[in-house]
Order: structure tokens, then C-alpha cells, then sequence
């Protein structure tokens, strides 16, 4: 694949490639994975290529059909202020016109009271509201252009200190997706966040390549026990997830059964030991919608927050739910503050 020079390279492409060429190209292509152009499979692949390049025309193939993300402006859009401008010089010339023929019937007809200034003032404070952005936009300070190793040079910024099902959560409250097909007859819905306790740690100390194919692991493993336990994969971001069920019942047999698999294949990897926290939460969905975005899907998020590495905590109403049944215990309340909400909150391993 021919690179298109949408990222471009100081060096000849037939030159052998540096670590440092190799580097840079990994943070491109993580900097695409981030605003989502890559999935984690292809991010995989290409991280694992970029490191194995020998020349600057393999580095330069991982990333041709990519976007710059950092492409100027188009042409025509640098003058952000053109057509204001335009339409106010319209505006004023109107404006100077209609006056100064005002002013010429109050001169014929006599003079006396100059009536004019009224529409002067009117119609001149008018044009002033229409001619401030233009005004605002002149006294921004121009942005320096860089070239494109300037670019390339410039530091990735860091991703927030939210957890990975923070991130799952803001997204979903964002998108706001259909849980219907989840939702109880009654239109509740029992939601369950997991992620790998300390991600970010495992994941720098990993670096890509590994992180990525222990990643994949734990993500089949999620995945099916989500089908198995008949749950709705409802968003997914890394290593975290949101799953909506039916049942209360139900989404802590599927919490078991992910705690049971991870533990199962990945307590010993030589990468691990890996360890997921879960959290569960129900609330209604269905005529309670907004309510169930601002409030529930935080709550279920925050509980998850709360619990350490192999550990399945439930809220009070999940465990009010699902104890009934006599096949489900519970251990005694902790009381905990979450993240943004009011108050302490009785949360409950499952045991």
C-alpha cells in the first residue's frame, strides 16, 4: 500500500526505519484509536507491524489510509469571519444610504426637531450587534501553522483519570441507545458495569501489543457469558462494559459466571493475574427514561467503582430483587460514598 501522504515523513520511505520512526507511527495510530478510525483488533495488528517495520515505506503503508489529525483548515473556511464581513459592509451601506436621505428630507422640509436620530440610533445599534462577532473574531490572536514533523512532534495529551466504566457510562449517557429489547415486562432493567482492575497500570506496563491481545481474552470471555446468560451488550470501551438484563436474577448468574471464566483462564496468565470488578444496579428504563440515563446507569457505574478485583457488588434494590429466591446471599452492607452523588449508599457482595 502506497503511502498517500496524509502523514508526512521528513525521510525518504526506502530509508531503514528507527525506533524512534516506529515510536512516532505507534502514536499516531493510537491517537486514530482514540477518537475511534481504529478498532482494538486493528490496532492490534498495526501496533505489532509498526514495531516490526524495517523500512520507512512499511511505516508509512500502517498509516495511508488515515486521516490527519491534524489536516488544515480548507481554503475557503481560514477567513472564518468572510461572509460576516461581507454582510456587514452590506448592512453599513444600507444603513448610510437610507440615513443620509432621511437627513436630506429633514433639511428640505425646514429643519427644526432632527427626528433622524432616532432611526440613526435605532438602526446604528442594530448594526453594532450585527458587526460585534466580526469585531471578536479580529481580536483572536492567529493560530501559528506548523508544519507536519511539528505536528508529529507534538505530544499526545493524556486520557482522563476516569476509570474504563466511567467511559462506557458518559458515552451511554450521552448516545442515550434503546434498552428495550432488555427490558423487563414491568420495563425495568438490571444493569451490570465491569472492567479489569488497575487497566491503566497493566496496560503501561504492557504496553500495546501484549495489553491488547490479554484485551482480546478477557473481552471473549465477557462476551460469552453475556450470550450465555441470554444479556444485552449495551456499549463497550477497552477493557470495560455495560450489559443490561431482564432480570436481577439473571445478570448476577452472568456476573458469576464472568468472574468464574476470568478467573478460570486468566488468574495465572503469565500477564496477570487479571482480576474484573462488577457492579450491578436496577432501576425502570422504560417510563423512567431520563431519570434512568441521569441517575441509575451512575449509580450502577459508581458501584462498580467501588468494588476491588473479583468482587461482584450489588445495589439495595438489586439485592431486594434477587434474594427472594433463596439461591442468591448476600454478605453484610458496606456503606459507601459515590462519586457524585449525595449521601452514603448500602451496597452488598455477592457471595
Amino acid at each position: 500500500m502506497a503511502s498517500t501522504g496524509r502523514h508526512p515523513r521528513p525521510q525518504d520511505s526506502g530509508l531503514r526505519a528507527s525506533d524512534s520512526d516506529r515510536e512516532r507511527v505507534v502514536a499516531l495510530l493510537r491517537e486514530h484509536y482514540e477518537v475511534g478510525r481504529l478498532s482494538d483488533d486493528e490496532l492490534s495488528d498495526r501496533v505489532e507491524a509498526a514495531y516490526g517495520a524495517r523500512t520507512d515505506a512499511e511505516l508509512d503503508a500502517l498509516t495511508a489510509d488515515l486521516p490527519s489529525s491534524h489536516q488544515p483548515a480548507p481554503r475557503g473556511r481560514r477567513r472564518s469571519g468572510g461572509a460576516l464581513g461581507a454582510s456587514v459592509r452590506v448592512h453599513f451601506s444600507i444603513y448610510a444610504v437610507v440615513n443620509l436621505m432621511l437627513i436630506g428630507i429633514w433639511a428640505a422640509s425646514g429643519g427644526g426637531y432632527f427626528w433622524p436620530i432616532w432611526p440613526i440610533l435605532g438602526w446604528g445599534i442594530g448594526l453594532g450587534c450585527h458587526a460585534a462577532p466580526l469585531l471578536a473574531l479580529g481580536r483572536r490572536p492567529p493560530r501559528p501553522e506548523l508544519s507536519a514533523p511539528d505536528l508529529i512532534r507534538q505530544p499526545i495529551p493524556a486520557p482522563p483519570a476516569d476509570t474504563s466504566v466511567d467511559e462506557v457510562a458518559a458515552r451511554v449517557a450521552s448516545e442515550r441507545p434503546s434498552l428495550r429489547p432488555a427490558a423487563a415486562p414491568d420495563g425495568t432493567v438490571t444493569i451490570l458495569f465491569t472492567d479489569i482492575e488497575g487497566s491503566t497500570a497493566l496496560n503501561e506496563r504492557l504496553r500495546d501489543v501484549r495489553w491488547l491481545e490479554l484485551l482480546r481474552v478477557h473481552n471473549r470471555l465477557v462476551r460469552e457469558q453475556v450470550q450465555a446468560c441470554q444479556g444485552f451488550e449495551v456499549k463497550s470501551q477497552g477493557d470495560g462494559f455495560m450489559i443490561a438484563f431482564a432480570s436481577a436474577r439473571r445478570a448476577i448468574e452472568c456476573a458469576r459466571a464472568i468472574q468464574d471464566a476470568v478467573a478460570r483462564e486468566l488468574s495465572n496468565h503469565p500477564d496477570g493475574p487479571v482480576r474484573v470488578r462488577i457492579g450491578l444496579h436496577t432501576g425502570e428504563a422504560i417510563r423512567e427514561e431520563a431519570d434512568f440515563y441521569g441517575k441509575n446507569v451512575v449509580v450502577a457505574a459508581r458501584i462498580a467503582d467501588e468494588a476491588r478485583g473479583g468482587e461482584i457488588l450489588a445495589s439495595a434494590v438489586v439485592k431486594q430483587l434477587a434474594e427472594s429466591a433463596g439461591d442468591v446471599d448476600f454478605a453484610e452492607p458496606r456503606e459507601v460514598e459515590l462519586s457524585g452523588l449525595a449521601g452514603k449508599h448500602a451496597v452488598y457482595k455477592v457471595v
